[in-house]
């Protein structure tokens, strides 16, 4: 009897992610054709090892997700969508292409990161309404050698625990980056933003639209805009 999910077969949404997967897999004119058969199987060994690892009677196996690549901002690692994409599919994982050129040991994290999202929304006691990090997310996190601060989700130093040890079975070290300090909200192989100054010197504009602009460190400047013809002004 095909997986349901409050009385909807979920028989041909599965079958089309299957079919999405066979061709991220075998269509070599994709830019993600190589990772995405790559972290596909991944997905597989941390439904398998992790998220679940024996056949239950009282509900269906953990479904597979389906692996999408798009640009957005750079802080953001990946998204788990909520209820169905724009193609009525469950289980999306998106990772942002802005942040994949990372050690393979991070972006894995990512990965199980999401299918912890698709774990929880699927079988977890306490799934979310929006993009949130709650008690429930983190403990299982956690309980795999993740660590994710709450609510933001951000991987404030690099996985250990069980996570580890699956990844040295497969020849992948963890790589070496200092923990994030505390109150900090970045992704522990992220550089921290550097802060920015506030200028001493005043700033003067000539009437261009939009205005040329200059800072000096004088009370006085006495100077004329080429294309306006016109003295610039201070600026409070």
């Amino acid at each position: 009897m095909a997986e349901r999910l409050k009385g909807i077969d979920l028989a041909s949404g599965e079958q089309a992610k299957g079919a999405i997967r066979y061709n991220a897999e075998n269509d070599c004119t994709w830019t993600h054709h190589e990772l995405a058969k790559q972290l596909y199987g991944w997905t597989d060994i941390f439904r398998e090892r992790f998220l679940d690892p024996i056949a239950r009677i009282d509900r269906g196996k953990l479904p597979g997700p389906v692996l999408g690549f798009d640009k957005t901002d750079y802080r953001i690692l990946a998204w788990y969508r909520l209820g169905k994409n724009s193609f009525g599919l469950d289980d999306e994982i998106v990772l942002n292409e802005v942040n994949l050129d990372r050690p393979l040991y991070s972006v894995l994290e990512t990965v199980l990161h999401e299918e912890i999202h698709l774990y929880q929304q699927r079988f977890g006691e306490h799934p979310v309404k929006r993009n949130y990090h709650n008690e429930e997310f983190v403990a299982k996190c956690e309980s795999l050698g993740l660590h994710p601060l709450p609510i933001i989700g951000a991987h404030y130093m690099p996985a250990d625990g069980p996570f580890e040890q699956l990844l040295k079975e497969y020849g992948i070290l963890k790589p070496h980056f200092d923990p994030v300090q505390e109150g900090e909200k970045r992704n522990y192989w992220q550089p921290p933003e550097k802060k920015k100054g506030r200028s001493t010197l005043a700033l003067w504009e000539c009437e261009c639209d939009p205005p040329q602009k200059a800072r000096v460190g004088k009370d006085n400047f006495f100077a004329t805009c080429d294309v306006c013809k016109l003295p610039f002004t201070r600026i409070s």
